[in-house]
């Protein structure tokens, strides 16, 4: 480490415990003087960033974040999803996957006691419930691809319903705890989007649980699913629902999907609408986050989409005695 890394690095240390204690100011005069001791340091200028956030200070934190990316390519600390969220650059269809991985790999010790213990988290349970009368009529031996499979959650519920499981995942944090867990015969990373050969082509079934919210355009990764099941396999997936056409950022960092746009990429991706299940998600700051469970079947020709406003709705834990719980950072 350079002297002036050193310095710079003890200053941003100061700045980052002013900032946790509400010294705000203080913290960004702080962090400036870090960076002015070590102006190439990319983490500097995104806590920079962030810290003017955190004052309100909108043009600041966009030019933080900006000189952010002139030193990281890679954007692994997610500064382009910070631009985003505050209008300074177009949507994307997607967040940086350097970023995704980063953000996993740092998550994964902690992943399924803040999901399980925290957020009560009950995704893996609901997409079964969604499918289990559909298990019977499906292939034997059925095969099941988990797309985004961390550490296992999915293979925890379905792994002694189904005879094979086989995962992807971007984080190899992740992925060696979901290996451990001895459940999955194959497991690769990968980018869901750019698929690896896997040890089977296609699938009897195919789960997305909560992975695909850091997709925006949904439409290529369907048409993989629907490439990699077999004649009548099925597809179910969770999604965060949004208002914006066709799908916008949420303050969670991850992308929320208007209703319409689903069923019209599943329309053009050869999947025939099963069931479609709308509920609360998970509670985000006291606020109720609305999405979906959506299973979905390959066929040959389709016979018909279920329409929006005919499909099965679950509009309250109440009422149907469930709720899904996904991810919260």
């Amino acid at each position: 480490m350079s002297n002036d890394r050193l310095s710079a690095s003890r200053r941003l240390d100061v700045a980052l415990a002013m900032a946790a204690r509400g010294d705000i100011e203080a913290a960004i005069e702080v962090a400036t003087a870090a960076i002015e001791a070590d102006s190439e340091w990319d983490e500097a200028y995104f806590a920079l960033g962030e810290m003017h956030e955190k004052a309100g200070q909108g043009e600041q934190a966009v030019e933080a974040y900006r000189q952010y990316l002139m030193r990281d390519e890679t954007d692994r600390m997610g500064a382009e999803v910070r631009l985003m969220l505050l209008g300074a650059v177009a949507m994307r269809d997607r967040l940086p996957p350097e970023y995704v991985r980063a953000l996993f790999d740092d998550y994964a010790p902690r992943f399924e006691r803040s999901l399980r213990d925290k957020l009560i988290y009950r995704a893996p349970e609901l997409m079964y419930e969604a499918v289990r009368t559909l298990l019977a009529d499906l292939p034997r031996p059925l095969e099941v691809l988990d797309l985004g499979c961390g550490t296992g959650l999915v293979a925890d519920v379905f792994a002694g319903q189904v005879d094979v499981l086989d995962g992807v995942d971007l984080s190899p944090r992740m992925l060696n705890r979901a290996r451990a867990k001895g459940m999955y015969r194959d497991l690769r990373e990968a980018d869901i989007t750019a698929m690896p050969d896997m040890a089977t082509a296609q699938y009897g079934m195919v789960i997305a649980a909560d992975v695909l919210n850091y997709l925006g355009d949904l439409e290529g990764v369907l048409a993989m699913i629907r490439s990699r099941l077999v004649a009548g396999g099925i597809l179910v997936m969770s999604l965060e629902e949004g208002d914006i056409y066709p799908f916008d950022l949420g303050p969670g960092q991850r992308f929320r999907h208007h209703p319409d746009i689903i069923f019209d990429w599943l329309k053009k991706a050869g999947l025939e609408v099963v069931s479609n299940q709308q509920g609360v998600l998970r509670q985000e700051k006291g606020v109720s986050v609305m999405g979906r469970i959506v299973v979905a079947r390959s066929a040959p020709v389709l016979s018909g989409l279920v329409d929006l406003a005919g499909t099965p709705s679950l509009a309250t834990d109440a009422e149907a005695g469930i709720g899904v719980s996904v991810l919260l950072h």
